[in-house]
């Protein structure tokens, strides 16, 4: 799907909360995370799509989706599915929210480092909506997953060379999308005590099982999943740089002086202080 289409599928979301079940989601709460953005709380009718058990977070796991912000909602919240995550960020930097933080559901899969049982429980999930790896074709196209014109070769900002797990392109996320994951994940260190540092190389697998259980902070999908591509680090440098905390330049000190009258210091920045007292020492010479 192109990107001017999803964004069409994006505004549309956000007006009637429809997903792709057809099922109609209720905005419950809003979150002003400042700067414009917002977590949108929403709920469908039915809660049967995660465990309404507490646990303990301990790391965010970053994914992406595959698809646009209707299917994705659609898909992570099918009644008594149990495949889902906390969280769903789209092109145009809505944050939705599904279910709460301290209640899990099902996000790694089979295989995954740690066990998919553990690491979800200890996990919140953050899914970027976004089409992931793209092919190109023999016109010179990317095309999606699903065989569809994604973009020209000519559009860079809709993708990145970036070769990693069997693909050389993939699609970028748009600059406010960064600004709202970014603003997401501080967000959610704050709130719930996780260390806001990325896993080294988090595009890399843990090396064992204890390793990744006892990691606090932000990883992959391709941090527990040998089979996933979700994320290529290279990708999440914009995502990274957004969740610096911006400088504070030191104040200047005023530089100092001595007044040859007096053998005292003046500070320059008050010259009318140093040119009186220069002044009343010369009577008395």
């Amino acid at each position: 799907m192109r990107p001017n289409k999803i964004d069409t599928v994006e505004t549309t979301f956000a007006n009637n909360l429809l997903d792709s079940n057809g099922v109609t989601h209720f905005l419950i709460d809003k979150i002003d995370l400042g700067d414009n953005i917002f977590i949108k709380q929403i709920r469908p009718k039915h809660n049967t799509y995660y465990y309404q058990t507490i646990t303990e977070k301990k790391a965010i796991c970053l994914h992406f989706t595959v698809g646009n912000i209707k299917g994705d909602i659609g898909s992570l919240t099918k009644d008594g599915q149990k495949v889902s995550v906390n969280y769903v960020v789209d092109r145009q930097g809505n944050i939705y929210n599904l279910f709460p933080d301290n209640y899990w559901s099902y996000h790694l899969g089979s295989g995954t480092i740690g066990t998919n049982a553990v690491m979800s429980k200890q996990t919140i999930g953050i899914e970027i909506s976004n089409y992931g790896p793209l092919k190109m074709a023999a016109s010179g196209d990317l095309m999606d997953a699903y065989g569809n014109l994604y973009c020209t070769s000519t559009e860079k900002e809709y993708y990145k060379v970036c070769n990693y797990r069997g693909y050389s392109y993939y699609a970028t996320m748009t600059p406010i999308q960064e600004k709202a994951v970014a603003k997401l994940i501080k967000y959610l260190c704050k709130q719930n005590n996780i260390l806001p540092i990325f896993k080294e190389n988090p595009d890399q697998l843990f090396k064992d099982a204890a390793e990744a259980k006892n990691f606090s902070g932000i990883y992959y999908h391709t941090s527990v999943r040998k089979d996933k591509f979700d994320w290529p680090d290279k990708l999440m440098e914009g995502v990274k740089e957004q969740m610096k905390e911006p400088k504070v330049e030191a104040k200047e000190e005023p530089k100092v002086c001595k007044d040859p009258a007096f053998d005292t210091e003046i500070k320059t920045t008050k010259p009318f202080w140093s040119s009186f007292f220069m002044f009343f020492g010369s009577l008395f010479k």
